[in-house]
């Protein structure tokens, strides 16, 4: 079960669905009824009246009134809060929105020669990429005599997304100088860095923490856990196909695929016995890229041939937002309808799609766009 099952829930209304034309209405018959009872009269208020239009007014304050009061009684239902309500409901579970974390990766430092004696890169020793982010060590590295390298953790020293995404070799600017050391540089994809954990992310996790106080090992609480570990993660996938072996496959925000450094911590921390069964033997795998690029042929209506340049830089958004879509769910197929759709909404009247075709993607998958892509335009055509 998911945050998706919570969506499926019947929408609540605290204010009986009242809009502002029902309160006019009421409002309007209650002041008419009130003045023949008081006069014996008739009350006829013309669409200009000024007492009707007074009577309007005090509707629309009033419906602002209920509105208040429907956003406030929401807040305290899963299902439409956020924000610091969000956040008050977590702590009836105990859940709290986590902070951003700064992205990690691991540093090589290089002598100019080998010494005699060991050689100590202090820890925090700075290192920035040529766009000005720094990352810092984490702690002291000892590079032993006669000894050439050596390499030690370090993370970024901002927190947030920022941080990630740096490739082997990018971060290698030394910031603070140290005595014989000739060069540095990162030796993995800088990853793991988040934002202050999205609503979106805190409501699944309260979803998900019931599950987390059973020790029999659902498929639920590990995606607590691994929810928990870090806000960075963006899915989650676990599969059991030997009794007692739970293989959990994760995906990155943005669909990164993680690396063996984060890999390894994330299983160390579910092997923690505050949240691994005894019984359970917990493997953290990457899932299996599945490439595809994309191919197609798009054709423009002639009624829409002054808004055609436009309806070609909704075709390239469209297509990013398709790459972005396919790449974050692990297990989902590859579906070149759901690119179709998209593209039709942005204003395509055909299309011939080459490529993808749709391929089923196994729940230890992902599909990502690798390759160029060719997006050919066929020009205008009747409608």
């Amino acid at each position: 079960m998911s945050i998706d099952s919570l969506r499926d829930y019947p929408d609540v209304n605290f204010i009986d669905g009242m809009q502002i034309e029902d309160i006019q209405e009421y409002y309007i018959a209650a002041m008419q009824d009130k003045y023949k009872e008081l006069t014996g009269r008739d009350l006829v208020l013309n669409e200009a009246d000024p007492l009707r239009l007074i009577a309007y007014s005090n509707c629309l304050i009033l419906y602002q009134i209920m509105q208040y009061a429907d956003r406030a009684g929401k807040m305290g239902l899963l299902k439409y809060s956020h924000g610091d309500y969000l956040e008050n409901i977590g702590a009836l579970k105990g859940i709290n929105r986590m902070p951003g974390s700064a992205a990690k990766t691991i540093l090589k430092f290089t002598l100019s020669t080998k010494r005699p004696g060991v050689t100590i890169i202090p820890a925090y020793t700075r290192v920035a990429a040529p766009d000005g982010v720094y990352f810092c060590t984490t702690q002291l590295l000892e590079i032993p005599s006669g000894n050439l390298a050596g390499e030690v953790y370090a993370e970024c020293r901002d927190s947030g997304i920022k941080g990630n995404g740096y490739e082997p070799g990018e971060l290698k600017i030394l910031v603070d100088p140290i005595p014989y050391v000739d060069a540095v540089e990162n030796v993995t994809v800088s990853e793991g860095g988040a934002d202050l954990e999205s609503d979106e992310n805190l409501a699944e996790r309260i979803y998900l923490a019931p599950s987390a106080w059973s020790t029999a090992g659902p498929d639920d609480a590990y995606h607590y856990w691994v929810k928990t570990f870090n806000p960075a993660i963006k899915d989650v996938r676990v599969e059991s196909e030997i009794p007692g072996d739970v293989e959990i496959y994760f995906l990155l925000q943005n669909g990164q695929i993680p690396e063996e450094t984060m890999i390894k911590e994330l299983e160390d921390f579910l092997k923690d016995e505050k949240v691994r069964p005894l019984t359970d033997h917990v493997i953290v795998r990457a899932p299996k890229v599945q490439n595809y690029r994309i191919d197609l042929t798009y054709y423009i209506n002639k009624s829409d041939r002054v808004k055609a340049t436009a309806i070609q830089e909704r075709v390239q958004n469209a297509v990013q937002e398709y790459i972005k879509w396919q790449g974050e769910k692990i297990g989902r197929d590859l579906n070149p309808d759901k690119l179709r759709n998209l593209l039709i909404l942005a204003g395509v009247k055909r299309l011939e799609i080459r490529e993808p075709v749709f391929k089923k993607i196994t729940q230890k998958s992902v599909a990502m766009q690798n390759g160029e892509n060719v997006l050919l335009y066929g020009g205008l055509e009747d409608d």
